[in-house]
């Protein structure tokens, strides 16, 4: 299948290039403040992975739809959440899900204080330290001035979370921490889980939803994920350019670096301009483009090269030129038929599946110009500074 009969059509790719490097430039200029000031404002759209949040996992005795146990959880005020289902799915007559949400606990800092009062009310002086943190999730420290029961300082808290109002929080756990005289105990409190299994339990009471497993992803754990992301990233990069440069040669490899680099950053700015989520999904999409755009990039720099031992006497914008005419037919292929896999996903597809779809879709536009545009153009200002030095 062709759409272009070879030399019957010949595009001047390269005589159009500075307009083109022109506007690459400004949109990489613009794409890299967007995100850097929407950082700074607080209003890029991390998702949990990175900004951390409840981890549930749950199950139901009975086959329930993954958009009914959305419904829930969005009715509950938790817009941001993910819904995977586990396990064995639907197979044995029931259902398993794995639900985040963005919050991590239902006590904030003045029920915390009250929390505080209320135990130092109790044990006075046995008390000898609170320590909470909002960030940490439903959990805190006590450190008592003697050894305490565990039971009994869960009977109180049983009491107390009701009487300063955070009836919500469920199921109390106490563990002691501390050894010698310490006394430090850890209680955990999960009160995020204990609104949705209360309200998975009201929407579908036949089908016994109870909780199996309970995590925090604290913002800490967050900030992890995501500089591994962008080391995942600058990683997969380095790799590119090494293998370019010893397949190739290091005339090529930059303008490879350059292109996975412009396409990277275009792609980000895509998701900060429209709000997309950043999140895990996001990042396995950036490398699955990285990957598509480099295969493209190969194949056009192999055209060159054997061009180049053909068309010795030919200047490079020739070469680059007819090069790109002879892969245009396999780039178009290549990338109708990515996209109309991609189609499917863009209609059928949700949430986090949906957004991978787009960040894909975007980047087989762009892997495509880039290869063109990028790649090949640093290869023509790169021939020329070899010569330079050679000369």
């Amino acid at each position: 299948m062709e759409f272009f009969k070879p030399g019957k059509i010949h595009f001047n790719f390269m005589g159009q290039r500075k307009p083109f490097m022109y506007l690459s430039v400004l949109l990489v200029v613009a794409s890299i403040s967007l995100v850097v000031g929407k950082q700074v404002a607080g209003t890029i759209n991390w998702g949990i992975d990175f900004a951390g949040g409840t981890v549930i996992d749950m199950e139901f005795d009975k086959v329930i739809a993954a958009e009914e146990v959305r419904r829930v959880v969005n009715n509950l005020g938790y817009k941001k959440n993910v819904i995977q289902r586990s396990g064995l799915g639907s197979t044995d007559g029931k259902s398993q899900y794995i639900i985040r949400v963005e919050r991590i606990a239902v006590m904030d800092s003045t029920a915390g204080e009250k929390l505080e009062a209320g135990l130092k009310e109790i044990y006075k002086e046995k008390l000898a330290n609170f320590d909470f943190n909002a960030d940490s999730g439903d959990q805190f420290e006590l450190r008592f001035s003697q050894a305490m029961d565990e039971k009994t300082i869960k009977a109180s808290l049983a009491k107390l979370v009701q009487k300063v109002g955070i009836e919500e929080l469920g199921t109390v756990t106490v563990k002691r921490q501390g050894k010698g005289d310490q006394n430090r105990y850890l209680v955990l409190m999960t009160g995020v889980a204990t609104q949705v299994e209360k309200a998975m339990k009201k929407v579908f009471p036949a089908a016994n939803p109870h909780l199996r497993k309970v995590e925090f992803v604290g913002p800490q754990v967050g900030k992890k994920l995501r500089n591994d992301g962008i080391l995942a990233m600058i990683y997969a990069i380095a790799g590119i350019l090494a293998y370019v440069a010893f397949r190739f040669s290091l005339q090529f490899a930059p303008g490879a670096v350059l292109a996975l680099a412009h396409d990277s950053i275009l792609t980000i700015g895509f998701f900060a301009l429209f709000g997309l989520e950043f999140n895990l999904t996001f990042i396995a999409a950036i490398l699955t483009v990285i990957g598509y755009s480099v295969n493209d990039t190969i194949v056009v720099y192999d055209r060159i090269r054997e061009n180049g031992a053909r068309m010795r006497s030919q200047s490079i914008e020739k070469i680059i030129n007819s090069s790109l005419n002879d892969v245009l037919n396999r780039t178009i292929l290549t990338s109708v038929t990515t996209l109309l896999a991609l189609a499917g996903l863009l209609v059928m597809g949700f949430g986090e599946i949906r957004d991978f779809s787009i960040a894909m879709s975007f980047g087989v536009v762009i892997g495509t110009y880039s290869s063109i545009y990028v790649a090949s153009t640093a290869t023509i200002y790169l021939d020329r500074i070899a010569k330079k030095i050679h000369a």
